[in-house]
């Protein structure tokens, strides 16, 4: 089965658009996956630099907590001290002080014993009951070793980002996930050294603050707190720890170990801060509330290598925020390269449909203009032969000699068209537009087309209303005889056996043109051929042979030439047969 030219170069151009759609979506995907990998990460650091600055937030709140109570001097923790009168408890529910050999003291007044008893029970749910002061020393001993394994060297963890710096711009380590867990990283072990560095220091001016004389005792206080604080001084400071947060039994405690000599005695004591862990965590979740509305602490599973855990209490942060869906966002030049590329595939179409129909059109004018020559000129062969052989009777030479004439003249008609069809496609047409009337401008028409009509045993009837003959018109007379005349030739061809035999020519105006209107009274014009009529090369070679003589080439010439002069030429409904209205620029009154 043959393939037709026209169908093969239609599935090649199918493919190739199908190639380059693909393409296009291929790179369209890979685009949008880039930048969608791109937004989810940058909303990822986003999420990671709010996490920092809450951290740090965090971290300065508790260590300004964990630092005032480093501040007070072992001798504050002591019975009958006033120390904790003046500060704020609302976070402290007992400050105490527990000496190995099981002896449990508190420096409050207020509801002392029942807290004290209260942080007995707590310490005696503890899995060795009776070995509470063990289990208070290691939980101090754990929290120290906890801190110690913090790092706090930030340098050293930055090293790596200082070489993603080297290799990636800006705006690229932001987005990269290493660049920010290293950064996070170095920053939690800066905020381990600062609060080290507060933590540490205001421990050593509590040793220091801690070596009082007897001078200095008030005489104010009672008998008993005299008699204890003068044991207290002369016991001799050996070591003093620092404050670490841990929990103890499902409460937090600040502690911190101290190692006394009396009389050549060493004792070991255990002093702290039993906070309430509720009220501390809606004070630090207090400083984040912008950053992070639905944040919770929790307790850490490993507090020395938890990147969400807080340095100053064993915290970790529960965000309840997971980073926010990239959203689609428009990209101006994809969506660019999307319309150049089917705008593209669109004039492709079109181009190959046009020259498709060009290239039809061309092949059905030169079939049809073969038939259109071979008739004639086998009637003048045919013809001239017999009028030169002498074969025609002489009373009969006339109307050989009328026939040869017609085929003549039906031969100008057809290449004069072509001439002029060709000039007005290569934009080459000269026009000698000049005013007139009406009257004179079709009445010089009226014998030529009167001539062509009788051939086809026709009567033209034009009646000109004198008023708007006397109108003027600034059209190039030859341009409008030249459409009369094909539509005349037209009715001539097609109209041959209408009823009443005669063609009407009328003119009226309308707006500011003028309307000639050609009507015959033949079968007139489907409804479905008229837009086809004005094609230019609408016939094939089998349609010239099977209906009248042309080659679908007059109504096309007839409109353009019309366009030309400022007005338009169209094929109207008629209750009689054909009917075609010229319209004309009308020159204005002056």
């Amino acid at each position: 089965m043959k393939i037709s030219r026209s169908l093969l170069v239609w599935v090649i151009l199918a493919l190739c658009g199908v190639m380059v759609l693909g393409a296009m979506s291929w790179l369209t995907r890979g685009v949008l996956a880039s930048e969608k990998t791109q937004a989810e990460a940058e909303s990822r650091a986003d999420l990671e630099e709010r996490t920092r600055l809450a951290l740090w937030r965090m971290d300065a709140a508790g260590a300004a907590m964990v630092s005032g109570e480093n501040r007070h001097p072992p001798a504050d923790y002591d019975m009958g001290s006033t120390a904790f009168l003046t500060e704020d408890d609302s976070l402290t529910k007992l400050h105490f002080t527990f000496r190995e050999g099981g002896t449990l003291s508190s420096p409050e007044a207020d509801g002392a014993a029942e807290k004290i008893a209260a942080l007995k029970l707590l310490l005696a749910k503890n899995p060795l009951p009776g070995n509470e002061w063990s289990l208070l020393q290691d939980a101090a001993e754990a929290g120290e070793t906890v801190w110690q394994a913090m790092p706090k060297e930030a340098l050293k963890e930055n090293s790596s980002n200082s070489k993603l710096r080297e290799l990636k711009s800006g705006s690229a380590n932001r987005s990269d996930e290493a660049y920010q867990n290293n950064l996070s990283g170095g920053e939690r072990a800066q905020r381990a050294k600062t609060v080290e560095e507060t933590v540490s220091n205001l421990a050593d001016f509590s040793a220091v603050k801690s070596k009082k004389t007897k001078s200095e005792i008030s005489p104010a206080k009672p008998a008993a707190a005299i008699s204890s604080e003068r044991d207290r001084l002369s016991e001799q400071l050996i070591e003093l720890g620092t404050m670490r947060a841990v929990w103890v039994g499902g409460d937090l405690f600040l502690l911190r170990q101290l190692t006394t000599s009396l009389a050549g005695t060493v004792r070991k004591s255990v002093q702290g801060v039993w906070l309430d862990h509720g009220a501390l965590k809606k004070r630090l979740l207090a400083e984040v509330t912008d950053l992070f509305p639905a944040a919770d602490l929790t307790i850490p599973e490993n507090a020395a290598q938890d990147p969400l855990a807080l340095v100053s209490f064993p915290f970790h942060l529960l965000r309840n925020e997971a980073a926010p869906a990239a959203r689609p966002v428009a990209n101006v030049p994809l969506l660019v390269g999307w319309a150049a590329v089917l705008l593209a595939l669109l004039t492709a179409s079109l181009l190959v449909h046009g020259v498709m129909q060009l290239s039809e059109r061309r092949a059905s004018f030169v079939s049809a203009v073969t038939h259109e020559l071979r008739t004639p000129l086998t009637t003048f062969r045919l013809y001239s032969d017999m009028l030169e052989s002498g074969a025609v009777k002489p009373e009969k030479r006339g109307d050989y000699l009328r026939v040869l004439s017609r085929e003549a003249d039906r031969l100008a008609h057809l290449v004069e068209n072509v001439l002029s069809f060709s000039k007005i496609e290569r934009g080459s047409a000269r026009s000698v537009v000049r005013e007139s009337s009406v009257s004179d401008l079709l009445e010089p028409m009226r014998e030529r087309l009167e001539a062509r009509l009788g051939t086809a045993d026709l009567e033209l009837e034009m009646n000109l209303d004198p008023e708007i003959a006397a109108r003027l018109v600034r059209v190039d007379s030859a341009a409008v005889e030249h459409i009369l005349f094909n539509l005349i030739d037209n009715a001539a061809k097609y109209a041959t056996a209408s009823d009443p035999p005669k063609v009407e020519i009328q003119i009226q105006i309308a707006r500011r043109d003028l309307e000639v209107i050609v009507t015959d009274h033949g079968p007139g014009i489907p409804i479905s051929e008229r837009r086809r009529i004005f094609r230019a090369f609408h016939k094939s070679a089998r349609e010239a042979a099977e209906s009248r003589p042309g080659v679908g080439l007059g109504l096309a010439l007839s409109r353009r030439l019309a366009k030309s002069l400022g007005g338009g030429l169209a094929c109207v409904d008629s209750n009689k047969g054909a009917c075609f209205v010229i319209r004309l620029p009308l020159v204005k009154y002056r």
